[in-house]
């Protein structure tokens, strides 16, 4: 196993970030990278200054071949954090970047002041679903999941309302290299904190999309009983990239939950 190394995407100058205590760290979901957070960005950015990160093999972060851990993934974080002088942030992540919201506040209470988790889960589905998603990519490329993603993204209204979005994202699926997303495919398998979330006690935010099906918002619901003084809010009609479908529903409770 190795800690990934990740690239960052910001709106200042990588130098710039030392000694700031008004940081906000961005987590993809799985197949995206930092344009997922686009449409949320003018919002955030009037209170936070910004840095988003791309998974192994997405965006702007190189490919692996060897396996990681989501506790490995979340050492990945705050590696470049510190290679970006961060000492103290506010961390938000979508689905496999939500999951990575719990395990800084397990893994780095100390470095971490919120954590928000969007569209995601303690246990994000059992390890043969994703062997098998991750066997048939490496065999066939990312692209063949986009037809099957697409329900699970996006409500039907949303896709024939905005489909170049839509397709945009795809794009950066389809662009994906396999063997990473495989790789990471096998670490949210591995993955289940569930037992471990009483022990949080940093403050966790957790946004669950109404109609989403990968993570369901009974799955939010858990977490936030579990975790103690945990919010739940439910963005009502979205489905899983409800960041995209609703970015200012999104955004608004980010802004209050971190500012509270």
């Amino acid at each position: 196993m190795t800690v990934p190394r990740l690239a960052g995407t910001t709106e200042i100058d990588p130098t710039e970030f030392g000694g700031l205590d008004n940081v906000l760290i961005l987590g993809p979901s799985l197949g995206t990278a930092a344009p997922l957070w686009d449409d949320a960005l003018p919002a955030l950015s009037k209170n936070y200054t910004l840095l988003r990160w791309d998974l192994p093999g997405h965006g702007k972060s190189e490919p692996t071949s060897e396996p990681f851990t989501m506790a490995e993934l979340a050492q990945g974080v705050i590696d470049l954090a510190d290679a970006f002088g961060i000492d103290t942030f506010d961390y938000a992540g979508v689905s496999i970047g939500g999951a990575i919201a719990l395990q800084l506040a397990l893994d780095f209470p100390d470095r971490v002041k919120h954590s928000a988790v969007v569209c995601s889960a303690a246990k994000l589905g059992d390890m043969s679903h994703w062997q098998e998603r991750a066997d048939n990519v490496r065999a066939q490329g990312t692209a063949m999941l986009v037809d099957s993603q697409r329900p699970r993204w996006f409500t039907d209204a949303f896709v024939a309302s905005h489909g170049d979005k839509v397709e945009a994202l795809f794009d950066l699926l389809r662009g994906a290299d396999p063997e990473s997303y495989a790789r990471a495919c096998e670490a949210i398998g591995a993955f289940d904190v569930r037992d471990r979330l009483s022990s949080i006690d940093v403050p966790l935010l957790v946004i669950s999309g109404e109609l989403d099906p990968a993570a369901t918002p009974e799955q939010g619901a858990f977490i936030a009983q579990e975790v103690p003084g945990a919010r739940l809010v439910v963005v009502p009609g979205v489905a899983h990239m409800a960041v995209v479908e609703d970015h200012a529903a999104v955004t608004s409770a980010l802004r209050e939950f971190f500012t509270a």
